[in-house]
Formats: structure tokens, sequence, C-alpha cells
């Protein structure tokens, strides 16, 4: 059977689309609970069932979750305000920010022959996530090209009105005499807000 909604194939005997979960047979729920359903969707324009079994937020149309498949008898019960949805959406968008953000990154290496243009990309991207990456370079080179490339993010994210924050620390405990065997880690953070200047 080919899903009407999505165009994809199922078994014959399916009663939702195994890829996009289209009902395809009735019968889920009363006819009763139906037509009530399809009252609060005309009443409520906005609003989101929330799962009392996962607490995911489905469409007010949804005959069950779209994450667990908890059948909604009541939806009436379950319906939370389109400001209450668009609250606990900015929620869950932030902890999965939080979670991104806890992950350690590996290293980002400032060596001869690497495009300093995708290095400069990789790291926007991660500060974006919300992480904190870090850049490592080696020796005097290195170093002042890892400088040169931090200068010029750091130019672009002041015009968006953000700053960056580079905490440098010297890698390895030895002392060292020549200045092309210094390594040295930054690791970089965005700090948010209005930039003078």
């Amino acid at each position: 059977m080919r899903c009407p909604e999505c165009q994809a194939e199922n078994a014959d005997d399916a009663e939702f689309c195994s890829l996009c979960y289209a009902r395809f047979k009735t019968g889920l729920r009363s006819r009763e609970t139906e037509e009530r359903a399809r009252r609060l969707l005309e009443e409520n324009e906005g609003s989101r069932l929330r799962c009392p079994s996962c607490g995911d937020l489905s469409p007010l149309d949804a005959q069950f979750c779209l994450r667990c498949g908890f059948v909604f008898e009541d939806p009436a019960s379950i319906m939370v305000s389109g400001d209450e949805a668009r609250e606990l959406e900015r929620r869950r968008e932030d902890s999965k920010r939080e979670e991104i953000a806890e992950r350690p990154l590996p290293p980002l290496v400032m060596a001869p022959g690497v495009d300093g243009g995708m290095l400069m990309r990789d790291i926007e991207a991660a500060l974006e996530r919300g992480q904190r990456p870090r850049l490592q370079a080696r020796g005097r080179e290195g170093i002042t090209h890892a400088m040169k490339l931090l200068a010029l993010l750091a130019g672009e994210l002041r015009i968006r009105g953000k700053e960056m924050l580079v905490s440098p620390a010297l890698l390895g405990e030895k002392a060292t005499v020549d200045l092309d065997e210094v390594e040295l880690e930054m690791t970089l953070e965005i700090k948010e807000g209005a930039v003078e200047g």
C-alpha cells in the first residue's frame, strides 16, 4: 500500500504509514472521540496535545503520540495552549543546546596546509551551537596564523553583536627555548550582547 501523504510503500494491512505516521484506517478512537477532537481543533487553533506517557507534543488532530504511540482518548484533558506549547518547545531546544554544549569537542589543529577558511567555519559553527571549541597551534608561524584567523572571526562576530572570548594555555610542561617549539591551545566561547565599537 502506498501512503497518500508521503508516497512511501507500506504493508497492505498497515494502519499507519511507517515513514510519516499518516493514518490509513479508522477505528483507533470512537466516532464520538473523533467528533470531540474535530471540534477541539476548530476551537483551539495553535494548541497542541501533550502526551501523558512521554511528554512530547503532537498536533491537536493527532490520534496518538507521534513519539511513543500513546492513544489520545480524551484530547481535551491533555491539550496545552499555543503559548504553553511554544514555551515547552523553547525549553526543549534550550535543553538540547545545553546537552550539545557539554559534549567535549576534539581540538582543531592549525597546521601547515590546513584551509584557514574551513577551520574558521568549523569554529564558528561550534560557537553557534553553544560549544567551546579549542584551537591548537605550534610554533611562531602556526600561532601567528591562528591568531590572525581568530582576529578575522572576532571581527565578523562583532558585526553581529557577539563577542568572542579567547582563553590561551600552553601545552606541555617543559621549558621552551625556541619559539618554534611552543604549543598553544586556545579555548573559545561566545559572549552574547551588544559590543561597543
